[in-house]
């Protein structure tokens, strides 16, 4: 009897350390801290990677040759918390449609480093739909999010969106193509892109956090 007792005492204690593990506020710890060390080895290796130009190269580009490993490696982490992050926020909030979107676009960008630039045409899919779902997702967080969050998700999903549409075309042009966009260089635009999306992303995280 005594044994049943402990039993049921120790699985109360596992119970309780389960839901204070699945909270929005660790969710939003471990959102910022994967897009954080994300964002700054995306701009560490550039200047590691021989012959690399920011305005005409590729993300990607980071994704082989000397910068590859740590590049790699830097974005699955950055993936895998989106994906663990949004298991968390299932047990937390409500929206379900929204902490899908979220899941699927951290699961792609975990493929993104699984799936480097030279290996095609996986590499060129895996990113297209990690776009596709990231800008989704910001946009449908006004669900999950309360003003003035939610307005600012919504404006920024939308901004990306237009430019993603408009940048399509420029994929998969060669690193020595000098075609501009808007007045700007495809590595360039598409910087404008990641980085509007890395704004919500780290926004989001902070949001969960209060």
């Amino acid at each position: 009897m005594l044994n049943i007792k402990k039993n049921v005492k120790d699985f109360r204690k596992k119970g309780d350390l389960v839901i204070k593990i699945f909270t929005k506020l660790n969710a939003g710890i471990i959102i910022f801290v994967g897009s954080v060390q994300w964002l700054m080895m995306l701009i560490i290796l550039e200047s590691f990677q021989p012959g690399y130009n920011s305005s005409l190269n590729y993300v990607s580009t980071l994704g082989v040759g000397t910068t590859s490993i740590i590049y790699n490696i830097s974005i699955i982490l950055f993936g895998s918390s989106i994906v663990f992050s949004s298991v968390i926020l299932c047990k937390s909030q409500n929206s379900k449609l929204f902490n899908i979107l979220l899941l699927i676009t951290g699961a792609f960008v975990i493929s993104v480093g699984l799936f480097p630039k030279n290996i095609r045409p996986i590499h060129g899919y895996v990113t297209a739909f990690t776009f596709i779902f990231a800008v989704a997702t910001a946009i449908l967080s006004y669900k999950a999010s309360n003003p003035p969050f939610s307005y600012i998700s919504i404006t920024l999903g939308s901004i990306t969106l237009i430019l993603m549409v408009l940048f399509f075309p420029y994929l998969g042009l060669p690193t020595e193509s000098t075609i501009l966009f808007l007045g700007l260089a495809k590595g360039t635009i598409e910087r404008i892109i990641i980085y509007l999306l890395m704004f919500w992303m780290i926004g989001f995280s902070i949001y969960l956090t209060k």
